[in-house]
Parts: C-alpha cells; sequence; structure tokens
C-alpha cells in the first residue's frame, strides 16, 4: 500500500487534485496500474481524469506543488505521457540520496542472487522498488549514480555488476529519450540479466586462463539458464525474461545462443548488451585486469555495428565522455592525476587534480588545466600521456571526493 508516512505529503481524493499538485503516491501499489514510476506533476485536466480510472485518493507533495498551469501539449496519449518534472539538483546533495540507495539496490543484488542458489522465489516487489529509486535519482542528477558506480571495491562481482548495468542501462535509456516507464523496466532487466550464472560452476566463472571449448559451451549456458530461472516467475516481465535471454546475442548474428540477426534481438536486449560489455571490460577480473574508460568506450566503438547499435554506442559514449571526471590520467610529466572535469568547449583537455608526483609519491594537490598553456617543470606543454584503470596507483578517487576536491558535473 501507498506510503502514508512520506515527509510533507497530504492525502487528497483524486476528486479534489487541481493541476500544478505534485503526485507521490497513490492508494494502491504502482505496480497495479499502468504507472510504473511516482513522482509527476499535474499539468492538464485529462491527467486527473486518468488517475481517476485507477484511484480513489493520492498523496501529494505540499512542497512541491504550485497550484499553476504548466503548458504541455493537450492531446495525452496515455499515462506513459505523465513525465516526471524534475529540478536538477545538486551533485553533493543528491550523493546524500543516491549513496543509500545504491548500498540497498547492492544487497537486493546479493540477495537475488542467493535467493537463486537456494532455489527460493526472487522478491520482485523489492527489486522494483529498489529500482525506481535509481531511477529518480538518475532523474535527479544522473552524476551521482554514475559516480557511485565507479567505486568496484568488493569481491562480489556478479551482484555489483548486475547493480552496475541496471545504472548504466537507466541512464543510457535516459539519454536516449525513453519514457520513465520503460527506465523502470531497464533497470529490472540490469538486475536481472546474469541471474542465469549462478549455474554455472565457479571453476568456470572465475577460471584465470582460457576455457576450454566445452567450458565456453557451460559459461554460455547462463543465458538460457537465466531464462529459465526468470521464466519459473510469473512476476517477472517478458522483457527481463528477453535480456537474460538475448544480451549476448551480435547485431551480426554471431552471437549466442540463438545467433539471432539485428531485427530479431530486443530492444532493451541491446541496450543491456552496451552497458554489459562496458563494464565487464572497465571492471577487474580473476583473469583480465579492467580497461580505462577510454579504451572501454574505443572497443564498444570498434564493435559498433557487428556487436552493438550504432546509435546506442554513439549515445553512450556521449553519456560517459572521453574523459570522466574520476579517470586516473599519467601526465607526459610523469605526474599521476585524477580528471576532475573539462571545459565546455575542449572536451579532449580535461582539467586534472595532480596527486602524486613524477616519482609517484603522494604530493600537494594542484589543478592543471590542460586547455591553458601550462607547462610542466621541464618546460614542455602538460598533456595526458596515458589512461589508467579505477584504483591505480592505489588511488583512492572517492577519498578524495569526500575531500571535497572532486565534483562531477551535473548530467
Amino acid at each position: 500500500m501507498a506510503n502514508q508516512s512520506r515527509p510533507g505529503s497530504v492525502k487528497i481524493e483524486v476528486t479534489q487534485l487541481t493541476i500544478g499538485m505534485y503526485v507521490v503516491e497513490l492508494d494502491r501499489p504502482w505496480t497495479d496500474t499502468n504507472f510504473l514510476f511516482q513522482g509527476f506533476r499535474i499539468r492538464q485536466q485529462r491527467e486527473i481524469l486518468l488517475l481517476h480510472e485507477v484511484c480513489n485518493y493520492v498523496w501529494v507533495d505540499a512542497r512541491s506543488s504550485t497550484g499553476k498551469h504548466e503548458p504541455g501539449p493537450e492531446n495525452l496519449v496515455g499515462p506513459a505521457s505523465l513525465q516526471p518534472i524534475v529540478g536538477k539538483v545538486d551533485f553533493n546533495l543528491e550523493m546524500e540520496q543516491a549513496t543509500p540507495t545504491w548500498h540497498a539496490a547492492r544487497e537486493e543484488s546479493l540477495r537475488i542472487l542467493q535467493a537463486v542458489k537456494m532455489g527460493q522465489d526472487l522478491d520482485i516487489h523489492a527489486v522494483k522498488m529498489v529500482i525506481r529509486e535509481c531511477v529518480d535519482s538518475i532523474l535527479r542528477n544522473a552524476a551521482a549514480m554514475l559516480w557511485l558506480a565507479r567505486i568496484k571495491n568488493s569481491d562480489e562481482y556478479t551482484a555489483e555488476h548486475s547493480l552496475r548495468v541496471a545504472i548504466l542501462g537507466i541512464a543510457l535509456g535516459k539519454e536516449l529519450g525513453l519514457p520513465v516507464y520503460q527506465l523502470e523496466q531497464i533497470g529490472i532487466c540490469g538486475m536481472l540479466h546474469d541471474v542465469g550464472k549462478i549455474k554455472v560452476p565457479s571453476e568456470i566463472l572465475n577460471k584465470p586462463g582460457a576455457l576450454t571449448v566445452e567450458e565456453m559451451r557451460v559459461m554460455q549456458s547462463h543465458a538460457a539458464e537465466g531464462r529459465r530461472l526468470l521464466m519459473s516467475n510469473q512476476q517477472i516481465t517478458h522483457a527481463a525474461v528477453d535480456v537474460a535471454y538475448s544480451h549476448h546475442e551480435r547485431l551480426d548474428g554471431k552471437g549466442y545462443p540463438r545467433g539471432l540477426d539485428a531485427s530479431k534481438i530486443p530492444y532493451f536486449a541491446k541496450i543491456i548488451a552496451v552497458v554489459d560489455s562496458y563494464d565487464a571490460i572497465n571492471s577487474d577480473r580473476v583473469y583480465s585486469k579492467g580497461k580505462s574508460s577510454l579504451e572501454s568506450l574505443r572497443i564498444l566503438y570498434d564493435s559498433a555495428n557487428s556487436h552493438f547499435d550504432e546509435n546506442m554506442v554513439g549515445c553512450f559514449i556521449r553519456l560517459i565522455g572521453i574523459c570522466p571526471p574520476g579517470e586516473i590520467v599519467e601526465l607526459n610529466s610523469g605526474e599521476i592525476g585524477i580528471i576532475i572535469g573539462c571545459s565546455p568547449g575542449n572536451k579532449l583537455k580535461p582539467k586534472v587534480l595532480r596527486v602524486l608526483n613524477a616519482d609517484k609519491k603522494i604530493c600537494k594537490e594542484i589543478v592543471i588545466d590542460l586547455a591553458k598553456m601550462t607547462n610542466n617543470a621541464s618546460g614542455s606543454r602538460y598533456r595526458v600521456h596515458q589512461v589508467h584503470s579505477s584504483g591505480a596507483f592505489g588511488i583512492d578517487i572517492e577519498a578524495y571526493r569526500r575531500k571535497g576536491l572532486l565534483i562531477p558535473p551535473d548530467l
């Protein structure tokens, strides 16, 4: 049922709703209606009529309601058109909300895998709730969740990978312009896409060397296993089943398990394929060192139109950025720094927070703007010599953010 203790909200009968009110809860679970998201401002009388069809009363946020008619199209096409109107939230303020949401979602991801391992039913309602919170955060300021997705300090790779895929998938869906209810569906697909890996023996899943032909066959079976596991739960949507089964298909028909061509691969599976591959390439595994974000994006770019949808790859590259905040770079002077942003007109020459000197020793932090005529100690122009993967040189980027030295831009 609806949360009657939401701070600042007022219970109102649907017949008393007016344009400008900000609806935060219904009198029934959102999953029982066509509204798969929460939080929107009423802009037209037609929207009140849609609510009247499914509710008797709702909860309205008195602080966010305006009581004014906000301009919008006069022809409402359905519940998906009720897009939440979200004001941009400062990065640091959003981090305060996003951090507990991230940890709750991580715990839920761990519970999913444990339930599958024990042969128990998945709590899909709990999955939807944490994904809804993640979507809300990304709508307010995607930079916070994307920053949290960069922090990888756990041995629970499969669970954290699934959560990162959910976050990256939601953010890419937003970049593609998808409606909010589809962002929630993508998030659920991301959380559940790899459940079949629980059925893969750990000695194969974590083998440090190359897999044999038979071991590769077992590894690839996780797609069919995921489909089987999810189909046994009546609460799970067809979209989640399709993504678990199809996220390793390729546009050129050379993927698995069915060798589908581009026209037959589900749209959500194409989205998850992009972000799943990016995070796998970008993460440390038993058998490989994670590559930098730049190198990971280059691999995606080179595989566009053969493995991945070209438009989705292009949107994802724009989302992440060639020089994203948090990347660790080695300058031509040998000094080590963390990218903290780029000048609007020069995305290839970022601002770098120097944290290690040429001898790779901790030194006083200074900001070096590569877009400006800045010379190093030898008199040469500063430039990026190499981009390193997360955690290189023992640098904890989150520690610098907590110190207030790293403030990623709003997205």
